[in-house]
């Protein structure tokens, strides 16, 4: 059954403090970075109970592991390094950037230090 409310997330991630929060991605969400034109399908990495920077770091991870791309000197090669030297960064607490999690079956959560009160970055 499709929950009757999909739930989309979005955290302006802007200090390290933010990189800390926890999150549940589950199997059906989708994850885009658009500072950095990511997005990842659902399905892609299955569900997932990190912090943001933890799920930044699977994510470079698995790319890095599947990705003919990552080795070699092509074109393709050098913009897929850096590609991932971009998202790399992201986890340096210096570079701000959107997060949003898309989830039709409403199964994804961003930790709030400040719930149950509003979140000015969620």
């Amino acid at each position: 059954a499709v929950s009757q409310k999909a739930k989309k997330i979005t955290l302006s991630v802007k200090n390290e403090r933010d990189l800390a929060r926890d999150l549940f991605k589950g199997d059906d969400s989708m994850v885009t970075i658009p500072e950095i034109d990511l997005t990842l399908e659902p399905g892609s990495l299955g569900g997932i109970y990190t912090t943001v920077e933890g799920l930044i770091t699977k994510i470079h991870d698995k790319l890095e592991e599947v990705n003919p791309f990552a080795a070699g000197d092509s074109s393709m090669d050098e913009k897929f390094r850096k590609f991932l030297k971009n998202l790399e960064n992201l986890n340096s607490g210096d570079v701000e950037f959107t997060l949003i999690l898309d989830d039709p079956m409403a199964n994804c959560y961003i930790y709030s230090p400040l719930s149950p009160e509003a979140d000015p970055r969620i």
